[in-house]
C-alpha cells in the first residue's frame, strides 16, 4: 500500500494493524492535510458482517462533530477495498498517559472531555460499546479524543428493543486483543476467545474490563452502559491500577463482570469517590448521565485551593469557545422558559464558566472570554434577586468567583475584587435561604477565600487576613455541626493555614509561626484518625513545610529540620504508594530542595549535594515526560542551579549545569515573565558567574552579574519586600563587584 494511491490520497506510512484492517498514514494532495487512512482488510471484504460494522463506524462518526471524538473526513469505496479517511491524531493513549504519570488536575481534565465526547455521541443517540483507555488518545496539543467507535450501535427509538449481542461469525473481526467476542452463554470452556465459532451463534462484542454488568449478559444496551464503563475508566485513571484483581481467568473475569464485582476505589477525596461509585451501580438506571457526570466533573474541578500555595501549576485541557459563548446566550433565552429549565441552565453557566476559563489559560488566550464574560455578567445583572431561588443565587455566587478567578489570572485584581465581593452577595444570599446547607456554607467560604487571595496579591495585608480570618469561622462553624465530618476538619486547617500565609505575607512570622503550628496538630490529629488516608498525609507535609520554612527564615535552622524530615519521609511514602505519580513526584522534589538548602546552610555540603543530585533527576524525569510544560522545565532549571552552585570541585560540570539552566529559564521566561521566574533566571546568571570566576573567566562573569543585577532591580522594582529578591541584589552586586579589576 506505501506510495499507493486512493483517488486524491497517497499513502506514506503505516500508523498500526489490526484484525479488520490497517490503518495507513495518508496525504490528501488536494486540501494538503496529512489524514489516517483506516481500511478493511480484503479478505474481510466480501464479509458483510465486517463490513457492515466497518460501515458503522463510519455513520457512528459521521454524526457527531465534536473536539474531543475523533472526525471523519470520508468514507471511500474503490474496487481495490473500503477506507475510511479520519482526522490525523498525534499522541499517545491514555492507557500510555497514565503509564507515563499525570497530575490530577489533568486526569480531571481528560475524564471531563470523555464525559463531554460521550454526551454529544449520546445526544445523537449512540453508544460506543467499548470505552477504554486504549480508545482514548491524548494528541500533542493535549486535546483529548475518543477513538473506535467499530462496534458502536445506535439507540432504539422508544418502543424499540436496542440490540445486546450481535451475530458475528468470526471474532476476529474485533480489531484489538483485549475487545473479545463471546457466546452470550458465556466462555466456552478450552476454547480460545480468538477462534472461530459456529455461524448464526449470538455473542458480545466488548473488553471485559471495562465492560458493563449488562453487557456481559448479553441484555440490552444503553447509554448507561457506556457510563459503567466511564466509571471503570475514571477509577483507573484516578488510581492507576486495573478495576479487577490481576491474573483472572478469563471464565472467573467475567463472572465478576456480570455480576459487577470490581475493586474499590480508595485514597480519593470523597466526592470522586461517590462518583465512581455511583457510575459503577449495577442497576443502568442509578447511573448519572454522561450530561450529569460531566457536570459533577466540572464542580469537582472548580472547586477552591483554598490553600495560598507557592508556585500552583494546572494542567487544563481545550473546549469550544464558540460553543461555550452560544451556551452563554441560550441560558438568556432560557430565562424567559420554565423556572425548572432556568435552573438547569444556570447551573450549567457555572459549569461552562470555569470551564472557558481554563480552556483559554492552556492556550493563552484569557482575553477572549471577555465577550462571554460581559454577556454572563450582563444576564446576572438582568434578574431581581428576590424572585431568584437559592439554587439559582448559588449557581450564580459559583459563576462569579469563577470568572473573578479569571481576572485574577489576568492580573486585573481590582476588577476580581468587584466580582469576587459579588459573588460573596449572592452567596450570602443562598446561605440566608438555607443556613444548614453545608454546600452553600462552602460556596460562600469559596468566594471569600478568593477575595483575601485577592487581596493578598494586591498586598493589602491586612483586608486579606480579614478575610482569611471569615473563612477559618466558616470552615469552624461547619467543622462543629458535623465533628465527624474529617472534611469539614480539614477546612479548619485550612483556614489556620491561609491566616498564617496572611501574616507571614505582612512580615509578621511570629504568628504566622502560630498559626501553621495550628494547622500541623490538626492535620496530626484528622491523620491519626485515618492513618493510610493519603489526602491526610499530604496536607500534614505541606503544613510541616510551612512550619519549616518559616523557622529556617527566622534563623530557626535546628527546629526546622526535623519538620523537614518528617515532610520528606511523607513525600517518600507517597511516592512508594504510587511511583509513577508526576503530581507527587513533583512534591518529593520539592520537598529534597528544601531540604538540600538547609543542609546547605548548616554547613552539611554532602548532605545538601545528595538532595539537590536527587531533585535534579526526579526534576528532570518530570521535564523529559512533558516537554511543553515550562513549569516543569522551570523546576528542572532550579535544580541544576542548586547543583552548579555546589560543584566547586568539579568546574567543568557545575558551568555546565548553570549555562543550561540559563538557557532553559531564558525560555521559561520567554513564555511566561513572571517575577519569581525572573528572579530564578538572575539568581541561574550570578550562580553561573560565581563559577566563571572560579574557572578565570571574568569577562564572561562581568557580563552575566551585570545581567543578573538588571533582571533583579526589575523584580525588586515590582515587589521590594519580598526577602529573596532583596537577598539576590546583595548577590548580583557582590558578583559584579569581584569581577571588576581593583583600581591600580
Amino acid at each position: 500500500m506505501i506510495e499507493s494511491r486512493i483517488g486524491r490520497l497517497r499513502v506514506t506510512g503505516v500508523l498500526g494493524q489490526g484484525g479488520m484492517g490497517d490503518v495507513y498514514l495518508a496525504v490528501d494532495e488536494r486540501l494538503g492535510r496529512t489524514v489516517a487512512l483506516k481500511a478493511i482488510r480484503a479478505e474481510r471484504r466480501l464479509d458483510e458482517a465486517a463490513r457492515a460494522r466497518f460501515l458503522r463506524e463510519a455513520r457512528a462518526l459521521s454524526a457527531l462533530d465534536h473536539p474531543n471524538i475523533c472526525r471523519i473526513h470520508e468514507y471511500i469505496e474503490t474496487p481495490e477495498g473500503d477506507f475510511l479517511v479520519l482526522e490525523r491524531i498525534e499522541g499517545i493513549t491514555l492507557e500510555q498517559a497514565i503509564q507515563r504519570g499525570l497530575s490530577r488536575a489533568r486526569k480531571l481534565r481528560i475524564a471531563l472531555d470523555i464525559a463531554g465526547a460521550l454526551a454529544a455521541a449520546h445526544r445523537k443517540g449512540i453508544i460506543h460499546r467499548d470505552l477504554k483507555p486504549r480508545n482514548v488518545m491524548i494528541a500533542a496539543d493535549g486535546t483529548v479524543k475518543v477513538l473506535d467507535f467499530g462496534i458502536a450501535r445506535t439507540r432504539p427509538e422508544d418502543g424499540e428493543v436496542a440490540p445486546a449481542a450481535e451475530n458475528l461469525e468470526d471474532p476476529r473481526a474485533i480489531e484489538e486483543a483485549d475487545t473479545w467476542i463471546f457466546p452470550v452463554v458465556g466462555v466456552t470452556p478450552g476454547v480460545p476467545l480468538s477462534d472461530p465459532l459456529p455461524g448464526g451463534i449470538s455473542v458480545v462484542a466488548g473488553t471485559p474490563h471495562f465492560m458493563s454488568p449488562e453487557q456481559a449478559r448479553g441484555e440490552a444496551v444503553t447509554p448507561a452502559t457506556d457510563l459503567y464503563s466511564f466509571g471503570l475508566l475514571l477509577q483507573m485513571l484516578l488510581s492507576e491500577r486495573a478495576p479487577y484483581p490481576a491474573g483472572l481467568p478469563g471464565e472467573a473475569l467475567l463472572d465478576d463482570v456480570r455480576a459487577g464485582r470490581t475493586l474499590p476505589l480508595t485514597g480519593q477525596p470523597q466526592d470522586l469517590t461517590a462518583l465512581v461509585g455511583r457510575l459503577k451501580s449495577v442497576a443502568p438506571a442509578d447511573r448519572p448521565t454522561a450530561l450529569e457526570t460531566a457536570a459533577l466533573l466540572g464542580r469537582i474541578i472548580d472547586k477552591p485551593r483554598r490553600r495560598v500555595r507557592h508556585g500552583a501549576a494546572a494542567l487544563l485541557v481545550i473546549v469550544a469557545i464558540a460553543f461555550a459563548a452560544r451556551y452563554v446566550a441560550d441560558v438568556t433565552a432560557a430565562r424567559r422558559a420554565s423556572e425548572r429549565r432556568r435552573d438547569q441552565a444556570e447551573e450549567m453557566v457555572s459549569f461552562l464558566v470555569g470551564d472557558l476559563r481554563k480552556q483559554l489559560e492552556a492556550v493563552g488566550r484569557l482575553d477572549a472570554l471577555d465577550g462571554a464574560a460581559t454577556r454572563a455578567l450582563d444576564y446576572f445583572a438582568s434578574l431581581r434577586p428576590e424572585e431568584l431561588s437559592g439554587t439559582n443565587l448559588h449557581h450564580h455566587a459559583l459563576a462569579l468567583a469563577q470568572l473573578g478567578e479569571v481576572r485574577m489570572n489576568e492580573g486585573k485584581l481590582d476588577e476580581a475584587v468587584r466580582l469576587f465581593t459579588e459573588s460573596i452577595r449572592f452567596a450570602e444570599a443562598a446561605a440566608a435561604r438555607d443556613a444548614a446547607s453545608p454546600d452553600r456554607q462552602l460556596a460562600l467560604s469559596n468566594s471569600v477565600f478568593w477575595l483575601g487571595d485577592a487581596f493578598r496579591r494586591q498586598g493589602h495585608h491586612d483586608a486579606a487576613l480579614r478575610e482569611f480570618r471569615r473563612y477559618l469561622d466558616i470552615a469552624r462553624r461547619l467543622a462543629a455541626a458535623h465533628p465527624g465530618n474529617a472534611k469539614y476538619q480539614a477546612e479548619v486547617s485550612y483556614g489556620h493555614g491561609n491566616v498564617g500565609a496572611a501574616h507571614e505575607a505582612a512580615g509578621d512570622l511570629g504568628r504566622a509561626l502560630a498559626e501553621y503550628r495550628i494547622a500541623v496538630q490538626l492535620d496530626r490529629r484528622r491523620l491519626a484518625g485515618e492513618p493510610r488516608n493519603e489526602q491526610w498525609q499530604s496536607d500534614l507535609a505541606i503544613s510541616l513545610n510551612r512550619v519549616g520554612v518559616t523557622l529556617q527564615t527566622m534563623g530557626e535552622l535546628a527546629a526546622a529540620r526535623p519538620l523537614f524530615e518528617e515532610e520528606l519521609q511523607l513525600r517518600r511514602a507517597l511516592v512508594a504508594a504510587s511511583p509513577d505519580n508526576a503530581r507527587r513526584l513533583g512534591r518529593l522534589a520539592v520537598s529534597l530542595g528544601y531540604n538540600g538548602l538547609l543542609r546547605q546552610r548548616l554547613g552539611d555540603r554532602a548532605a545538601a549535594l545528595a538532595a539537590f543530585e536527587e531533585e535534579l533527576a526526579i526534576a528532570s524525569r518530570l521535564a523529559e515526560r512533558d516537554p511543553a510544560n515550562v513549569t516543569l522545565r522551570r523546576n528542572r532549571a532550579t535544580a541544576e542551579v542548586r547543583v552548579a552552585a555546589l560543584l566547586t570541585d568539579d568546574l567543568p560540570r557545575g558551568l555546565r549545569l548553570a549555562e543550561h539552566a540559563v538557557a532553559e529559564l531564558r525560555e521559561v521566561v520567554r513564555a511566561d515573565a513572571r517575577p519569581a521566574w525572573r528572579r530564578d533566571l538572575a539568581s541561574a546568571r550570578v550562580r553561573e558567574a560565581t563559577l566563571l570566576l572560579a574557572a578565570g573567566h571574568a569577562v564572561r562573569a562581568r557580563h552575566a552579574g551585570e545581567e543578573a543585577l538588571a533582571i533583579a532591580r526589575g523584580v525588586a522594582g515590582e515587589d521590594p519586600r519580598n526577602p529573596q529578591t532583596v537577598e539576590l541584589l546583595a548577590e548580583a552586586r557582590d558578583v559584579v563587584a569581584r569581577t571588576h579589576p581593583p583600581p591600580s
